[in-house]
């Protein structure tokens, strides 16, 4: 049995679905500063959670640097750090303001 397949051909994952994680995570965070609440049902029980401006602005900051950070992964070059640094200081300062929102107390909830 000959594998036609050459050493520089991609999979099907890796091609076509691979770029929807960075996608994905950058259109929540679209989404969530667009929309300006965030409706979550934590655990099994009918409990409602509701996440308001500013925290849900934050948030959605967070999820878009996320998805740089994610992009940067599957590029090279010059782009690639750049993504890659941008990702990755906005979303520690989006995640460490988020935190320190909820420790002191400061985040809104509806």
């Amino acid at each position: 049995m000959t594998d036609t397949t050459t050493p520089n051909s991609r999979s099907l994952v890796v091609k076509f679905l691979g770029p929807l994680v960075p996608l994905g995570s950058a259109g929540f965070g679209v989404w969530l500063l667009f929309s300006g609440r965030y409706v979550y049902r934590p655990g099994r029980s009918n409990a409602v959670l509701v996440l308001l401006p500013p925290d849900v602005y934050i948030a959605g900051a967070f999820f878009i640097f996320l998805g740089l950070l994610v992009a940067a992964i599957g590029m090279s070059g010059k782009r690639s750090w750049w993504l890659f640094y941008v990702g990755l200081t906005g979303s520690l300062l989006g995640f460490s303001v988020e935190a320190w929102r909820q420790i002191a107390g400061l985040a809104v909830y509806g």
